[in-house]
């Protein structure tokens, strides 16, 4: 969990610091420059926080169960229940994700990562020569840019 001081900051001062922090991240163009900028600004705990926040958003808006979203990842479920209670009731980041994950370029990504967690890995239980089919059939996908 993030530590925060408990002295409270002037919400004008605040308003301020968050207009400054979006100008920062906003006027970014190069990947790299955004990669080395929260490098320095956040921790790894942080950074893998957000992620995990994103990835699971996007789990949720794609249907994967909640146990699988655990498992995958490594959060608990009482975590998983939070972000999809959350993402029932806002109509705002919902919508913002499901109009993001329309670009190509980010749906690619993270279709990529969602084949690599669910298919990519054999796990106990599960039908491993339909998985690695249908991960193999998705690689051949991604190859061919035709497609």
């Amino acid at each position: 969990m993030a530590q925060i001081s408990k002295r409270n900051i002037d919400q004008k001062k605040l308003a301020r610091i968050n207009e400054l922090l979006f100008d920062l991240l906003l006027t970014m163009t190069d990947n790299q420059e955004v990669d080395e900028v929260l490098k320095e600004l956040l921790t790894s705990t942080e950074k893998t926080m957000i992620a995990k926040r994103v990835a699971c958003f996007y789990l949720l808006i794609k249907e994967v169960p909640i146990h699988e979203i655990e498992d995958a990842l490594k959060i608990s479920t009482s975590t998983a229940a939070y972000f999809k209670h959350f993402l029932d009731r806002s109509l705002i980041i919902k919508d913002y994700l499901s109009n993001k994950l329309k670009n190509d370029k980010l749906k690619h990504l993270l279709e990529d990562i969602f084949i690599d967690i669910f298919y990519g890995t054999l796990k106990k239980g599960s039908n491993w020569s339909k998985d690695k089919r249908i991960y193999y059939q998705h690689q051949r996908k991604r190859q061919d840019p035709l497609r």
